[in-house]
This record gives structure tokens, C-alpha cells and sequence, in this order.
């Protein structure tokens, strides 16, 4: 497999088809006409040319880029188990020292495209990345982003910071990657008070359907799947993107860009590791109002209650459900049933 990415074209410099002119040439037979003749009939071609070329222009749809993610505040639903964490001292500043700690080569980097594109996969007509081809793209995304090849948004993240798992501000450098057979991202992380940062990644395994998302620790001398760790928080794949606060964001457009990537994502099985026994999670949450999207006919994977962190997190700050917020009573059910013992 090659190790370098492949640039991401261009396509805005490819010069779009025109019309054949050569005929209308022809007819015209210039040589027999007077020069002032022949001047208009070489600008009349010359704007049919120019109509064509801008006809053809104006048909591509513009970029538009996605819409910035909304503000992270608290909605006040009294779902937390833990009140919302103070950031006020947290500062801008501090963000920033903390964040290019992992090397100002590697991050702040300019962009046209939020993914960077990899080589060809290897082995022609795959059916079913192996696990080992899964391994490579893993360090390969890695050495992407230690050679400064890679285009991370760098955040203090949401769902890592608040709640009662780490209650201090958690730092990510988020990376995408992908090529036909597989969408990678790299997590290089690290909370405030760490010293070095740790790298995450995974990788959805787009030649199979469903597609099937692989998590790994990077930290070791062998990359580890892991399985009922990482899937406390990952119950359909990647999450999105949710900064702690819209100043703790290098580039929110970026940010924006890859969330939005995230959420299209098909839906994905969780690959759990052959060496671990994948726990009994009892019954599925079968509330109407998360259960329309969050089923196994849904478009995304059933929620159980190992998935309480992120789902308080997320109803709270109002980012689920994604359009309407719950009532006062869609939200008393969904607390009873989050209370209630398996």
C-alpha cells in the first residue's frame, strides 16, 4: 500500500467544454470575405465560444459551505447527572498553548477539501477489508498527521469535557481521510493536564453493506481494537462534532465541514474484538421520539442504556433530537427510563 496521499484535484481549474466552432467556420468561408466581414464573423465565434463556456459554468452548483455548528448551552433539562462544567477560566489563550503542543506543523493547515484523499487500495475488488489492511490505514492516517499531510479542526470537545467522565477540558485534533473502500478519521487527544497526547482512530469499512466501523487505541506498539470502551460513546460510528465553546475551535468552517461528513455517514455496524465478550445491554430505548431514527430499521443504531453519557449530553445542549428539542414530558419519560434498573 502506498504511504503518501494523492493531492485533491482541482476541478474548478479543468476548463469546461464549449462549442464546436470549426464548422460555423467553415461555413462562413472567411477567406472570401472583406476584412472588416471576416473581424465580425471572428467575434461573433468568439462569443458564442464565451456564451458557451459560462452556460456550461453556471450550470455546476456553487460550493456552499455547511452551516457553522450551533453554540454548545446548557437547555436547563435537569437530564445531567453532574451540573454544567465551569469554563469561564478556561481562556482563548490557553486553548491555544495547549492545543499546538502537538507541533504548529501539523495543525492550522489551509484547506479546500476537509478529507484528505488516499492512495488506491491495494487489493483490487476487496470485499471485506481485513484486519490488517485495517491496521494500515489506521497508521497510515498517523503518519499523515505527525508529517503535517493531514487537515485537522482542533477543539475542546463537548461530550469528552462536561458531564462525570473527565470534568475538565478535554483538547482533540480531528482528522478525515478516505479513498472507495474506506472513510478513516484520526483522534489525537489529550486533556489539560496530560503531558503527551494519545492517538485514536477508526475506520469504516465502506466495501461491505452494512459498512463496519473499527475502533483502535493507537498508543501501543501494536495497534488494539477496542470494543465496549469505545462504544460507550459510538453507538452508529463517528460522532459529530460539538465544541465545548465556539471559542475553543481553531476553524470552525472546517469543524462545521467535517461534522457534516459525519452525518452522512451510511449506517454502520460496531466491529467488536474476536478477545472480548460483547456485554448484554438489556433492552433497547424504544421511546418513540429517539426511536425513530435510533432502531434497527432506523438510520442509525439502537441506543441502550451504556449510552446514557452522550445522550444526556446531547439532549441537553439541544443537539438531539435534531430538529424539534423534547417536551417536558418526552423528557421526564426518557429520564425514568434512564433511571430505571436493568
Amino acid at each position: 500500500m502506498a504511504t503518501a496521499a494523492q493531492s485533491i484535484p482541482d476541478w474548478t481549474a479543468i476548463p469546461p467544454k464549449s462549442f464546436d466552432v470549426p464548422s460555423l467556420t467553415t461555413s462562413l468561408r472567411l477567406e472570401s470575405l472583406s476584412l472588416d466581414v471576416k473581424a465580425i464573423a471572428l467575434n461573433l465565434i468568439l462569443l458564442l465560444s464565451l456564451f458557451s463556456i459560462q452556460t456550461l459554468r453556471g450550470a455546476e452548483a456553487p460550493y456552499e459551505p455547511p452551516a457553522l455548528i450551533k453554540p454548545a448551552r446548557s437547555t436547563g433539562t435537569g437530564i445531567l447527572l453532574q451540573p454544567d462544567l465551569d469554563l469561564s477560566k478556561f481562556t482563548t489563550e490557553e486553548f491555544t498553548r495547549l492545543s499546538t503542543s502537538v507541533g504548529t506543523n501539523r495543525i492550522h493547515k489551509k484547506w479546500t477539501s476537509p478529507t484528505v484523499i488516499l492512495p488506491p487500495h491495494a487489493r483490487a475488488g476487496a470485499r471485506g477489508l481485513t484486519l490488517d489492511e485495517v491496521k494500515d490505514y489506521m497508521a497510515q492516517a498517523r503518519r499523515l498527521f505527525d508529517d503535517g499531510k493531514a487537515i485537522p479542526m482542533s477543539d475542546t470537545g463537548l461530550i469528552s469535557t462536561q458531564e462525570d467522565v473527565i470534568r475538565r477540558p478535554m483538547l482533540n485534533h480531528i482528522s478525515s481521510f478516505s479513498n472507495d473502500v474506506a472513510r478513516v478519521y484520526l483522534l489525537v487527544q489529550k486533556t489539560s493536564t496530560d503531558k503527551g497526547w494519545g492517538y485514536f482512530s477508526i475506520v469504516e469499512d465502506m466495501t461491505v453493506d452494512p459498512p463496519i466501523d473499527y475502533f483502535a487505541d493507537l498508543n501501543r506498539k501494536e495497534i488494539k481494537f477496542e470494543g465496549k470502551e469505545c462504544y460507550k460513546c459510538h453507538s452508529s460510528g463517528p460522532l459529530a462534532i460539538h465544541p465545548a465553546r465556539e471559542d475553543l475551535c481553531s476553524d470552525p468552517q472546517l469543524a462545521a465541514a467535517i461534522s457534516k461528513q459525519i452525518a452522512k455517514q451510511p449506517l454502520g455496524r460496531f466491529y467488536f474484538p474476536t478477545n472480548e465478550v460483547r456485554l448484554d445491554y438489556g433492552e433497547p430505548l424504544k421511546l418513540e421520539f429517539c426511536g425513530k431514527c435510533h432502531d434497527t430499521d432506523g438510520i442509525r443504531q439502537p441506543l441502550f442504556k451504556v449510552h446514557s453519557h452522550p445522550m444526556r449530553i446531547l439532549i441537553d445542549y439541544g443537539y438531539m433530537p435534531p430538529k424539534l428539542p423534547l417536551t417536558p414530558e418526552q423528557i421526564a419519560e426518557l429520564k425514568a427510563w434512564l433511571a430505571k434498573k436493568p
